[in-house]
């Protein structure tokens, strides 16, 4: 089973991105823009799993998950990934400037690394993939496109992860969760502060 840790989009911010899409799609061919479905922010991704293997990491994001509390995440401008060269990747931004978004991927990280998934030694780039080019022989045309893009800022209140599977074909991945895995509710300032180690009994 192929699987991912996301942050799922609620639907004021899918439509938002919609949007985009449809503003660029005329100038940007060779992009497979990502379907509704597809739309989300990946916290960690892990690859092919066992079955036997899924309640462990389910268990593991649900221990990670209570060590995190909620946030506001919020969705921004546009990009492309490399940042030079042929495009491969159209993206949405994300941002959460106190860092708790950080933390809880980082909470994430501890909980699965002792199942063996290894901790992703890149920097934690928030986004969301927009669509994917196989090959760009549009000589900076998308990119100027992309460039070009507006995106008004958009929040949303997060208050879980999924644990996603993916199932690939010729058309593209299509999405399932397998679970939610929800954050400790401790509402206060600072909304989304990750615990430290050892305060929760889970």
């Amino acid at each position: 089973m192929r699987l991912f840790v996301a942050i799922l989009l609620e639907e004021p911010i899918r439509a938002a991105l919609r949007e985009v899409q449809r503003r660029l799609a005329p100038r940007c061919d060779g992009v497979r823009w990502c379907t509704d479905e597809q739309l989300h922010l990946t916290v960690k991704f892990l690859g092919e799993v066992d079955d036997a293997a899924v309640p462990p990491v389910a268990e593991a994001l649900t221990v990670a998950a209570g060590r995190c509390g909620p946030f506001v995440l919020e969705v921004g401008g546009t990009g492309c990934f490399p940042p030079s060269g042929p495009v491969r990747i159209v993206w949405a931004g994300g941002s959460e400037p106190s860092g708790v978004l950080s933390r809880c991927v980082q909470a994430v990280e501890s909980a699965l690394e002792p199942l063996g998934f290894a901790r992703e030694r890149r920097a934690f780039s928030p986004h969301i993939t927009l669509g994917r080019v196989k090959e760009d022989p549009s000589r900076g045309a998308v990119r100027a496109a992309v460039a070009g893009a507006t995106l008004p800022a958009q929040r949303q209140r997060v208050d879980s992860v999924a644990l996603m599977s993916s199932v690939l074909s010729p058309k593209g991945a299509s999405y399932s969760s397998v679970c939610t895995a929800r954050f400790a509710a401790r509402p206060g300032p600072g909304e989304g502060e990750v615990a430290d180690e050892g305060s929760h009994d889970r």
